[in-house]
This record gives structure tokens, sequence and C-alpha cells, in this order.
């Protein structure tokens, strides 16, 4: 992606977030960007075009993110993993409040948020056959449950963004939604396990501004 188109499409993000995808037009992104509508038109001559752009560049950062994860996988850094797909979510945060608006203007958007839940769900569980593996985790007490489980983890998060949408985030803070994700794994924690969890609640303010910046 060139300088400009990489300019073109941050600045379309930074204003999806802030007034929404349908309140946004091509012209307030080249005033935004401090360039001229031809300038904008060359690249992308639509909307469509523009956003069909967003979400190439989105899928580019997922991956990015995801190669991170998997290193904090290794090393059970749970805060460390949640606030790094928090920091992706709260980015790119309208693509989660407008997905049917989006989905409405670029109909591929669907497989986009289709493989946005599966990256999730899958990398979960990762993560809890590998914290069994460490004996931090008890194994799946029947069939099925893990895979629901991680289903409910994803369903938090995404809940968590849209109640901080609505209420702020004075009300709704980073370490609410890292706590809120940790108590759910609270029961299934071995005695090893839930020293971890005493550690890492006792240091979520601390740890989570050293890994994350508010967008």
């Amino acid at each position: 992606m060139k300088k400009t188109q990489k300019k073109i499409v941050n600045t379309a993000i930074d204003l999806f977030n802030k007034r929404g995808v349908g309140n946004v037009r091509l012209q307030d992104i080249a005033e935004q960007a401090e360039i001229s509508q031809g300038n904008i038109s060359y690249h992308y001559k639509t909307k469509k075009d523009l956003m069909e752009a967003v979400l190439s560049y989105m899928k580019t950062e997922r991956a990015e993110v995801k190669s991170t994860m998997q290193s904090l996988i290794v090393t059970t850094d749970v805060v460390g993993i949640i606030t790094n797909y928090l920091r992706l979510q709260i980015g790119c945060r309208f693509f989660f409040r407008d997905i049917l608006e989006i989905i409405n203007l670029v109909p591929s958007a669907k497989k986009h948020f289709e493989k946005q839940i599966e990256d999730v769900i899958n990398f979960n569980k990762k993560a809890i056959n590998l914290s069994i593996q460490k004996g931090f985790m008890i194994k799946e007490p029947h069939e099925g449950h893990y895979n629901l489980f991680v289903q409910n983890v994803w369903a938090i998060l995404h809940s968590w963004l849209t109640k901080r949408e609505v209420l702020g985030n004075r009300k709704v803070s980073l370490d609410d939604a890292v706590l809120a994700v940790l108590e759910m794994h609270f029961l299934y924690l071995t005695k090893k396990g839930k020293g971890l969890y005493y550690d890492w609640k006792e240091q979520i303010p601390k740890m989570v501004q050293g890994k994350f910046i508010i967008i």
C-alpha cells in the first residue's frame, strides 16, 4: 500500500470510529487527511472501493497481532493476549459496531467478520489446551464444553466493546474487560492456575498500562 493510500485508509478508520460508517463521506476523509477530492478519487472512486481497502488493511493488522499473540501463548501471558486483542478491537471498533451496514456496502465483509470470530475461537482453544498441558487448567469437564466456553469469551469481549462505546471509556475501563475474561476461567483453574490468577488480578492495572495504549 502506497503512502497516500495508507494515509487515506488510516484517516477513514479514524473517522469511521468517531462518527460511524454511514456518517462519513469521501469528502470528509479528504478534508481530514488534507488531500484533494481528486486525489482521494484517484485511489478510491467510491466508498465501497475504500471500504474494501480498509478491510484488506485490517486483515494485515489482524495477522500481525495474531503472530504476536502466538508467542504470548508460549509464555502464558494471559493479560498480554487479551490486551493485544482489545487493541485491535478498539482500533477498528467501527467494524464491530457497524458490521451490518458494512456488509450492505461490501458483502465480502461478512467473511471478514466470520474469520475474525473463527480466529479468536481457535486461538482460545489453543490457549486452553496449552494451559491444560502446563497444569493451569483442568481437563474439559465433558466433550464440547470448552468449545462453548471460548465462544462465550468472544461474546464477552464483543459486548464489552459495545458497552464501552455507549457508556464511554471512563465508565467501562480496559481493566474491566481483562478481569471479566479472567473471572470466566476461574472455576476451571487448578491450584497452580489459581496462583497465577491472584498474581495477575493484583497486577492488572500496571500490566495493562504497560502493554496497551487506549485509542
